[in-house]
């Protein structure tokens, strides 16, 4: 056998190795449908790396040599970018994700590819068994089908674009979210004393007043879908900014004694940075009037009686309908720190109008990545005193077994002007933190084990 022949042996490792990689890449086409861009690239990658892996079944010059390691190390340095940092200018691949078993295979053959072409150059003189072909072919094709199978009902972790929801909300200067209407705040009748009667009295008299206040009820709000998109991802919904700013490592450590820092997060714009600068600083100049629970309740605040948690939160049930929110002037909660009996303002949490969906344009935008939007559905409230409290959660299978379910859930968003591990803008943990569009273990408001 000569030379030549006994490279063209050895030269079949990398040509079934970049057939087995092309096979792959022919797989991603469609699993990718949604980003044409995306698509192409794999479609482009298949025709290279089997068209190579054909002409180098029968030749081994080292003109192929070098075009296989320009094919195949196109397609390593790829995977390898994507997995590491993302490519920001191909939509689909601008997050870094996690390895999966078929494009580590994938990668694993185009690296092969390059190893066995430059193995059978150096070594173009050596005897070779007429077996080894055969054992290419048989190595190959068993990677290849393992990772074909491990896409097999694979959902696979790309951005894609879905509709947000208008509900006609606007930003106004002030940074101020308003609604163009309001809805009228419900007067209730709250006892407030009552006194036994006396010799010369028919009955008890009790003293009553009138307060703009409401139940946590469900408010039909008019939403229409747009065609503003943002990005989500398959197997969750956080957005793109939100997992910009996630892979650019955030949340971060917040100190209010430090100047605000948004630098080197991804999935913010400026205006969204300057936007949440602003916000920040506006609830560290006008929460503190507040630091007296005695201030708030005289300013028409009332527990909703869950301190036992260790955060009480007081609302100011008018506000809940006056068409504004974030407005750090009119907080429609305030949220103190309960640690031995003593209450500490540690920060606000902003209450949309209820019924406003969690995907609104205008939330979703408001801060970008930064900030992330929950709701509270298992809540079990009770009325005491014409004052609705908190009394628990639902059980497993969603029902109060005290209390009554609260429904039509407004998303809400917490601003702190105490240091927070997670964040100015940090949920509270457990049944605190309510629930987002993502996971828990996902949340840009949460201190989960990415953060």
């Amino acid at each position: 056998m000569t030379a030549g022949a006994q490279q063209n042996l050895r030269m079949r490792w990398a040509a079934y190795a970049s057939i087995g990689a092309g096979v792959l890449h022919g797989a991603a086409v469609g699993l990718h449908a949604d980003h044409a861009t995306l698509s192409r690239i794999f479609m482009a990658l298949t025709v290279a790396q089997v068209c190579w892996g054909v002409v180098a079944i029968s030749r081994s010059q080292w003109s192929v040599v070098l075009a296989g390691f320009a094919v195949n190390g196109a397609a390593a340095v790829g995977w390898i970018m994507t997995r590491t940092s993302g490519i920001s200018f191909v939509s689909g691949l601008e997050i870094a994700e996690k390895p999966q078993p078929a494009d580590t295979l994938c990668a694993l053959l185009a690296v092969a590819a390059i190893g066995a072409s430059l193995w059978a150059w150096r070594q173009r003189d050596a005897t070779v068994k007429a077996t080894a072909h055969l054992n290419a072919v048989y190595l190959s094709s068993a990677v290849t089908l393992l990772a074909l199978w491990s896409v097999t009902g694979h959902a696979h972790t790309h951005v894609h674009d879905v509709p947000l929801t208008d509900a006609g909300l606007s930003v106004n200067a002030d940074g101020v979210i308003v609604s163009p209407s309001t809805i009228a705040p419900i007067e209730i009748t709250t006892s407030t004393s009552t006194v036994p009667a006396s010799s010369n009295t028919a009955g008890s008299v009790a003293t009553k007043k009138k307060t703009v206040a409401a139940a946590p009820t469900s408010i039909a709000i008019q939403t229409t879908v747009v065609n503003t998109t943002t990005t989500t991802i398959h197997s969750h919904s956080l957005t793109s900014a939100q997992a910009l700013a996630a892979a650019s490592g955030w949340p971060r450590p917040y100190d209010p004694a430090v100047p605000i820092d948004f630098s080197g997060i991804g999935g913010v714009t400026s205006e969204q940075a300057a936007r949440a600068t602003t916000l920040i600083q506006s609830a560290q100049r006008d929460l503190p009037k507040y630091a007296k629970t005695s201030t708030a309740t005289a300013d028409g605040y009332v527990s909703i009686g869950d301190g036992l948690t260790g955060f009480e939160h007081f609302i100011k049930y008018s506000l809940l309908s006056d068409g504004r929110v974030l407005d750090t002037t009119a907080p429609e909660s305030l949220v103190y720190e309960v640690k031995g009996g003593v209450k500490t303002l540690v920060s606000a949490m902003f209450i949309a109008i209820p019924g406003t969906p969690l995907t609104d344009t205008t939330l979703v935008n408001y801060a970008g990545g930064l900030m992330q939007w929950h709701v509270h559905t298992n809540l079990c409230w009770i009325t005491v005193n014409g004052v609705p409290k908190v009394v628990g959660v639902t059980n497993s299978a969603g029902i109060c077994l005290i209390g009554t379910l609260q429904t039509g859930g407004a998303p809400m968003v917490h601003v702190w002007i105490t240091p927070h591990v997670c964040g100015p803008f940090a949920a509270l943990e457990g049944n605190g933190a309510g629930v987002a569009d993502a996971s828990d273990a996902e949340r840009v408001d949460l201190c989960n084990k990415d953060h």
